[in-house]
């Protein structure tokens, strides 16, 4: 069960991520990212807020809470999620400020520091999440072998971003990633980081959303043989690259592989959808689908940007992270925060007072507004970046930080139970994004500590 064990942080990972999210939007919106603009330095600085502060906490929040549903066996060493959260959250900052100091900018902050907090706050992750995964033995489910090789890329993304940081200021020995490690930095973060992650977690959240039968395949199976055969050959041809050779003839190779992989997990998703017993799929699962769209047309866009280049390449990434990614992760979150909700306040109610059902917490039409308005900014990003027209960049930036705003609305009103009548609220109700203080209720068993 998704709430079996909830981690005392989820929550407090998520908002940070939100929180960072509009905060990279509005320097899109103030025109420091956009067609042709992504060598600056202030664009960097957006795209880091983005996929570092906006993407990989909500991914690192999230697996502390799935984790130990695809595991069944709690998380090991779950005191340091809060240590690791401020440090991600404050590596993050000082990346985003030191980038920002290069464009002038008087931030007063130095550039090379923030990849030092960033891996001690991956390190206190991956201990969590890694360990608790290497301690039940979960590459031997495909679920857990696919967020193992995920967690795998990311100290080597985290290695070529810190080389690449340190460049900048002058490190030697890192000066063969610019520019042309940064094309495997990109596919290491969107393509197997988070990319991988969000399989894995959604080959478990899918059957649990759509009623549908839940277990391994032969779709599966191949699709993660694929990705470990890719992350392979990006690894190899991150060493000839490192080494002075050629990297393309690996490269190429890779991303053959990392499109056979795609292919593999949309099949695999079409068939969990067409067994589904949910007569009606819930406004996370129909938004969804759209997720599901920006992911084959981020593919479709990888072919021209690895022949082309330029503007098929800035299309194709932002159709994976702002569409792709993104739209998975904010349809998600209104039925994870709906069913987080519904554990902490309603669990210890039952058989006490009545309780309302978990979708009862969420006004659907709202959530699928903000989702549309998403979905409609990452779509008109994606052909603005990809007819270079920054005027029609900046008006879908503005339509994602204003969908951004709305669902983070609803979010709230989830939290605060403003979607039901009155009787069924209770008198107090929880923090927004904290544990309860008073320790009322215990995060290891969702029941009152006292009963």
């Amino acid at each position: 069960m998704l709430g079996k064990a909830l981690s005392r942080w989820t929550l407090a990972w998520f908002a940070s991520a939100l929180a960072f999210l509009l905060a990279a939007l509005v320097l899109a919106c103030l025109g420091l990212a956009g067609p042709g603009r992504w060598s600056g330095a202030g664009a960097l600085a957006a795209v880091h807020l983005f996929a570092l502060g906006w993407l990989s906490q909500m991914m690192l929040g999230s697996l502390i809470q799935f984790v130990p549903v695809l595991t069944a066996r709690a998380l090991i060493l779950p005191r340091l999620a809060l240590p690791a959260l401020i440090l991600c959250g404050l590596g993050t900052l000082e990346l985003a400020a030191g980038l920002l100091t290069l464009e002038g900018w008087p931030t007063g902050t130095l550039l090379a520091a923030g990849p030092v907090l960033l891996g001690l706050g991956f390190a206190l992750a991956l201990a969590m999440l890694g360990g608790t995964l290497v301690a039940a033995r979960a590459w031997r489910t495909q679920d857990g072998a696919t967020v193992l090789t995920a967690l795998l890329a990311l100290p080597v993304l985290w290695g070529t971003g810190t080389g690449m940081a340190w460049a900048f200021e002058g490190a030697g020995w890192a000066a063969a990633l610019l520019p042309d490690g940064l094309a495997p930095h990109i596919l290491l973060g969107g393509g197997f980081w988070l990319t991988l992650a969000a399989m894995g977690v959604s080959y478990r959240l899918f059957p649990m959303f759509l009623i549908a039968p839940d277990g391994g395949s032969r779709l599966r199976r191949a699709a993660l043989i694929a990705a470990g055969v890719a992350l392979a050959l990006l690894l190899a041809a991150l060493g000839t690259l490192l080494a002075g050779g050629d990297p393309w003839p690996l490269a190429w190779g890779c991303a053959a592989v990392c499109a056979l992989a795609t292919g593999l997990y949309l099949a695999e998703i079409r068939r969990i959808w067409r067994s589904r017993r949910a007569p009606r799929p819930e406004v996370n699962m129909l938004w969804s689908r759209a997720a599901l769209g920006f992911l084959a047309l981020a593919a479709l866009l990888a072919i021209p940007a690895l022949t082309l280049g330029g503007a098929w390449a800035e299309a194709a990434v932002f159709a994976a992270l702002a569409g792709w990614l993104s739209t998975l992760t904010l349809a998600q979150m209104v039925k994870i925060t709906s069913f987080l909700t519904w554990i902490q306040v309603f669990a210890p109610r039952i058989g006490r007072a009545p309780v309302p059902m978990v979708h009862d917490l969420t006004d659907a039409r709202t959530a699928g507004r903000s989702l549309a308005l998403w979905v409609a900014g990452a779509l008109g990003g994606t052909l603005a970046l990809a007819v270079q027209s920054p005027a029609a960049f900046e008006i879908s930036a503005l339509a994602l930080l204003l969908a951004a705003l709305l669902h983070g609305h609803e979010l709230i009103a989830i939290r605060r139970l403003r979607h039901l009548p009155g009787h069924l609220r209770p008198d107090a109700l929880p923090p927004m994004i904290l544990p309860p203080s008073d320790r009322s209720f215990d995060y290891d068993n969702p029941r009152p500590a006292s009963a």
